[in-house]
């Protein structure tokens, strides 16, 4: 328990307490700083990252929505590896980023193509926890390329798993590979080719499924 000690969260202009649990959790979740099968009390988490019970609660419910934690009498779960899952969840990241790409280049203004490019030109500067960060970015940047709300949400469900997999297990050069993955996706878009980005958006689920049957036993 010690292990995650952190100094208490303090409110901030920008961001509400629940939501500074919610990613302080988030990040200890999907780093494995909190190893998966552990099950913890909310007493536990709420001392563990120097929070209120009230948030802590809050954050939680956020959690098990992506299935980051399972809440039950006996306390929190922190979910075990699933390669099943994993492809689960792929699966419904295929189609709803399909989705995603396919509205944004129906959509896209000049911000857009903006914000897009700043992600692009930063791409390759981030190292391996970073790149955890500029994903969220552009799951952000993405979504509201698509001007639909909902596929926001959906995205945000199935990622975090895919998230804690993927660092479980990558290894210097996967991180490579998906930093261009995952610029090549931005570039289609960029360009509004609609063809391009369909089929970069395979390439990404393609690798991502392979990756996971290569690391499940």
């Amino acid at each position: 328990m010690e292990a995650y000690m952190k100094n208490k969260l303090k409110r901030t202009k920008n961001k509400t307490m629940t939501e500074q649990v919610y990613e302080k959790l988030e990040d200890l979740i999907v780093f494995c700083e909190i190893e998966p099968g552990t099950v913890l009390t909310e007493a536990e988490i709420s001392e563990m990252v120097g929070a209120g019970r009230t948030p802590v609660r809050e954050a939680l419910r956020l959690l098990a929505n992506e299935s980051l934690v399972n809440i039950s009498r006996i306390g929190v779960l922190i979910p075990e590896m699933s390669g099943s899952t994993q492809l689960q969840l792929l699966e419904v990241r295929r189609a709803i980023l399909q989705l995603c790409v396919k509205s944004a280049i129906n959509r896209l203004t000049e911000l857009d193509k903006k914000a897009i490019q700043e992600l692009l030109d930063s791409v390759y500067e981030q190292d391996d926890v970073e790149f955890l960060y500029w994903l969220k970015q552009r799951h952000k940047v993405l979504c509201k390329c698509s001007k639909n709300q909902f596929i926001y949400e959906e995205l945000r469900n199935v990622q975090g798993l895919s998230h804690r997999f993927w660092y479980f297990y990558a290894k210097k050069d996967d991180h490579q590979q998906g930093k261009t993955l995952h610029k090549n996706i931005l570039e289609a878009v960029l360009s509004q080719d609609l063809e391009a980005a369909a089929l970069h958006v395979d390439n990404l689920m393609d690798y991502l499924e392979e990756f996971v049957r290569s690391h499940s036993i």
